[in-house]
């Protein structure tokens, strides 16, 4: 891969050419793909049972989970000390804590996943309480901003959904499409075949798909960038992921103390092609709501490929994401992803890169003007690189 090519993960992880559901597990050895099957074994039994059931039977693990993995208990332990805004949190953000709460959004997740019926992905007045509420969700589901999400359909420019792995998130693949225009989920596949294709059946409905990083074809990311910008469509992504190699990651610092990988490339080449981003989070509330919440469109300057201007938007989106993420995180601090093996306390002599280091233009060439409907934005010139 050239250092100007946007990154990708590994070609070994492709899904099958002839069937998105079935992945072809060349390559893998036996026990990897063993594992995957019997990872979907389990999970799929586990989602047919109600969530408080689920719990109880995997409680007992909690006591011996973090001496098994002491490493990453240390270091989130670490990161949880250096999170200034949380200590002074009641009953405050510990290991115990933290860990049964993971097990229960788990438990919701799976019980979420797959799940289909007549009201899926629509918008409905909950009259009980005179709030917007998730059809899939019925009353105990509600929406903040919505209007923001209107909005940014009825722009006709093609949407960044910026979502966080927090809360139920398993619950953002349930917002409702974009109509007649493409819908793709950025994601990368899991250790397994079997459990990328579990996965992919969870999460894709309504005309919603998967882009995999990595993938080839039509599922691929660049073509389905290509068919979003061409349709004025969505594209969901989550701003707490790198989406490539750890030796490429580009890193924010949250409240000065901790240190997050964040997708650079990925959303300065959308701030060119005149992607409008609107970040989207959902947190499981006390009383068991799960409370979706639009937020406000990010003030991004235009033209982002424009000569001269690369600096500007590195730094506004930097400033957006960071943001966006110490206020998700900072309502539901329990409920956000700290297990993530790449977020890391704040050291000595680490920076935060806010442009990225390859150049955002040198991503796949938009469609051409009669295959896409309108007028695409034109790439720019490449942005300066950072000092």
């Amino acid at each position: 891969m050239r250092s100007g090519d946007f990154p990708e993960s590994p070609p070994q992880q492709p899904p099958a050419a002839a069937s998105f559901v079935q992945y072809s597990a060349t390559g893998y050895h036996p026990l990897i793909v063993a594992a995957g099957h019997l990872c979907v074994l389990i999970l799929a039994c586990l989602s047919r049972l109600p969530p408080r059931v689920t719990e109880r039977l995997l409680r007992p693990a909690l006591r011996i989970y973090p001496r098994l993995r002491a490493a990453h208990t240390a270091r989130l332990r670490a990161c949880f000390a250096a999170a200034g805004p949380f200590r002074q949190l009641s009953p405050g953000l510990d290991i115990t804590r933290y860990y049964a709460m993971r097990l229960r959004l788990l438990s919701l997740g799976l019980a979420a996943h797959g799940r289909k019926g007549s009201k899926e992905d629509r918008y409905d007045k909950d009259e009980r309480n005179g709030q917007d509420s998730l059809a899939t969700g019925g009353p105990t589901t509600t929406i903040a901003g919505r209007d923001h999400y209107s909005a940014a359909l009825a722009s006709g420019r093609p949407i960044a959904l910026i979502g966080l792995h927090a809360g139920p998130w398993e619950e953002l693949h349930r917002i409702p499409g974009a109509g007649s225009r493409s819908f793709r989920i950025l994601t990368a596949p899991a250790f397994s075949p079997p459990l990328t294709a579990f996965m992919a059946r969870g999460r894709e409905r309504r005309g919603k798909r998967i882009l995999w990083l990595g993938g080839k074809g039509r599922r691929g990311l660049a073509a389905g960038i290509r068919q979003v910008i061409s349709e004025r469509g969505v594209l969901a992504l989550m701003a707490d992921q790198h989406p490539g190699p750890a030796g490429e990651c580009r890193w924010i610092t949250l409240w000065g103390s901790v240190q997050v990988p964040y997708p650079a490339r990925l959303l300065h080449f959308l701030a060119g092609r005149e992607f409008l981003f609107l970040p989207v989070s959902v947190r499981l509330e006390a009383d068991g709501t799960k409370a979706f919440r639009f937020h406000e469109p990010w003030e991004i300057p235009r033209g982002g490929g424009a000569k001269g201007n690369g600096e500007e938007v590195g730094r506004a989106l930097a400033g957006c994401v960071r943001a966006y993420l110490e206020s998700a995180i900072a309502a539901a601090p329990d409920q956000w992803n700290w297990s993530y093996p790449k977020i890391r306390p704040m050291k000595k002599g680490r920076g935060t890169s806010l442009v990225p280091r390859s150049p955002a233009a040198a991503f796949p060439p938009i469609p051409s003007a009669k295959a896409a409907s309108g007028n695409p934005p034109a790439a720019g010139p490449r942005p300066r690189r950072a000092s």
